[in-house]
């Protein structure tokens, strides 16, 4: 009997206690928000139900966990559900509440427990190598430090990612990727380390391997659309002159909305050939500041003519939109005016001519 006893004893210590039993859970999820905060759908309230799929992970059998995976933009996701959300055409979502328990029951679960971030929205290692192979390893550090500041507690560093595998990308997000990349490596050396880094996670968004091609397609629009608002970051004002004066110099301003200083060029071309305007290289403009640029006019003739200006970085991106300023030129320009002099010699001396040659005229016919 103690043989049998003893037999089972040992039995039932080697059954799994649980599903979770010394396991460690990995909670992560694609996103379900655009880039500007409003939530794509409303289905990640369903799965953060107790009996949805992150649900059943924190709210069943979580007593003998030992680590918590945690994706720290899903965290981001739940804990903005939490605080009341929109869902886009459908108006207000309906899972704060449910966000709400979820959070309040993981807090409960993760306590005296090891946790680890994972990277950041869990993207495809074999595209973040394509697309930012220079920001590899910073994706790694970057979403530990992001998870500890959600958690306000220690957490530990991813040392890989969980996603390796390649999967297809439409030829349009191929693209899309590669112009918002682009501009964000242009744009990247004046913009605060805060906002640089947000600009990059945004991007690692897309490239989920879990994303629904619907979604997928919708936040590499959202990414070009706000990573192409760099551009406007640098501008020149709009106006317009009338120009009284052969030789003038016109005020323009250039605003600079970058933390930091940046040095870029004016390429200016006249609309006609009534003016002559040339290109105005090395304009620095301190971050957060505006300067005015005199643009030198030579005028040729009077009448109607303009000028346009494109702001160009010292990497090539180009800023702002090229702006059209309209002239009024209400001014004779030497050459007119020597032209008219000239004209008036002419004149003048043919004036001159006809009167002694009737002088001479009436001679003849009174010594007749």
């Amino acid at each position: 009997m103690k043989r049998i006893a003893l037999a089972l004893t040992l039995l039932f210590i080697s059954l799994p206690i649980s599903a979770h039993a010394s396991n460690a859970v990995t909670i992560t999820a694609p996103s379900h928000r655009h880039l500007d905060g409003t939530f794509i759908d409303d289905k990640l309230s369903q799965e953060l139900a107790p009996s949805g799929r992150l649900g059943q992970l924190v709210f069943l059998g979580t007593r003998y966990v030992t680590t918590w995976r945690v994706d720290p933009a899903l965290l981001e996701d739940i804990q903005a559900m939490s605080q009341g959300y929109s869902v886009s055409g459908q108006g207000e979502g309906v899972g704060k509440d449910v966000a709400i328990s979820w959070l309040n029951q993981f807090q409960r679960d993760i306590a005296n427990r090891r946790v680890e971030a994972i990277v950041y929205a869990n993207p495809s290692e074999y595209w973040v190598n394509k697309f930012f192979p220079h920001d590899r390893d910073f994706l790694l550090s970057v979403s530990g430090k992001r998870l500890s500041l959600l958690l306000n507690r220690v957490v530990g560093v991813p040392k890989n990612y969980d996603a390796t595998n390649y999967f297809s990308l439409t030829q349009s997000q191929v693209r899309l990727l590669n112009i918002s990349n682009s501009r964000l490596a242009a744009s990247a050396s004046y913009m605060d380390s805060p906002e640089l880094e947000n600009y990059k996670l945004s991007a690692v968004k897309v490239l989920n391997p879990s994303l629904t091609a619907t979604a997928r397609q919708s936040l590499s629009y959202d990414l070009a659309g706000i990573v192409n608002q760099l551009r406007g970051s640098v501008r020149v004002s709009t106006g317009k002159f009338t120009i009284t004066s052969t030789n003038q110099k016109l005020p323009v301003t250039v605003t600079n909305d970058f933390p930091q200083q940046i040095v870029v060029d004016l390429l200016i071309h006249s609309t006609n050939e009534r003016i002559s305007v040339g290109d105005i290289s090395s304009v620095t403009i301190p971050g957060k500041s505006k300067v005015q640029v005199m643009v030198p006019i030579t005028v040729f003739t009077s009448g109607d003519s303009g000028f346009s200006i494109t702001i160009k970085g010292r990497s090539g991106a180009v800023y702002g939109q090229t702006v059209i300023y309209p002239l009024k030129i209400a001014v004779i320009s030497p050459i007119a005016t020597w032209i008219t002099g000239a004209a008036g010699v002419v004149l003048l001396g043919a004036a001159i001519l006809q009167s002694l040659r009737r002088l001479r005229k009436g001679k003849k016919v009174g010594t007749q």
